[in-house]
């Protein structure tokens, strides 16, 4: 489960997550919760959680149950459709970058997912670069991309020698396909369960 809650200041970014990580770590975790990640974005106006679950169905259960309980809930659940990285990648990222689109079903959400995996370099690209993942919503109306970097630096320095201008070409040029928003974010917190 992917959310993003917007926080206004570096403050509520602090107290957002001491809140929901002190709420998880007081209770028994949920059947299924193997970990939830909180990261603030550099901004300073939002949080990003990614509470990851050991499969739809113990999310599921989840809900049914009366589990409504934030971060763990919010619509929709998403599925690792594919992941590029370096089989012996070790970097801890520095930085996380975002973007989501709504899409028109299912075969836009492979069709975009598949059309931005091509276009990615095959020497995996800036040496800041440390991974991509292209996740697909179940409900078959969203796309969420995500990629990790050693640093901001490191993706400013990608960006302004324009090695994702054709990743930008396919987002805003791909019919049924409408970026709705991004972000840069840092890791703030993990609570593996």
């Amino acid at each position: 489960m992917v959310s993003t809650s917007y926080v206004g200041d570096c403050d509520r970014q602090q107290l957002l997550t001491d809140a929901e990580a002190g709420a998880l770590a007081c209770a028994p975790p949920p059947h299924g919760l193997a970990a939830v990640s909180w990261f603030a974005s550099t901004d300073g106006e939002t949080v990003l959680t990614l509470a990851q679950w050991d499969s739809a169905p113990t999310h599921e259960a989840y809900l049914r149950g009366g589990g409504y309980a934030a971060p763990l809930a919010g619509p929709p659940g998403f599925r690792l459709h594919r992941s590029l990285a370096q089989e012996d990648e070790s970097r801890v990222p520095g930085c996380l970058i975002t973007a989501a689109f709504d899409v028109d079903g299912p075969e836009r959400q492979r069709h975009l997912a598949d059309s931005l995996i091509a276009v990615q370099p095959a020497d995996g690209g800036h040496p800041g670069a440390v991974s991509a993942h292209f996740l697909l919503s179940h409900d078959g109306t969203r796309v969420l991309l995500y990629t990790e970097w050693t640093g901001i630096e490191a993706h400013q320095e990608a960006a302004e020698a324009g090695d994702h201008d054709k990743v930008h070409a396919l987002m805003s040029g791909t019919p049924g396909v409408r970026l709705t928003h991004g972000g840069r974010y840092r890791l703030h917190r993990t609570l593996s369960l």
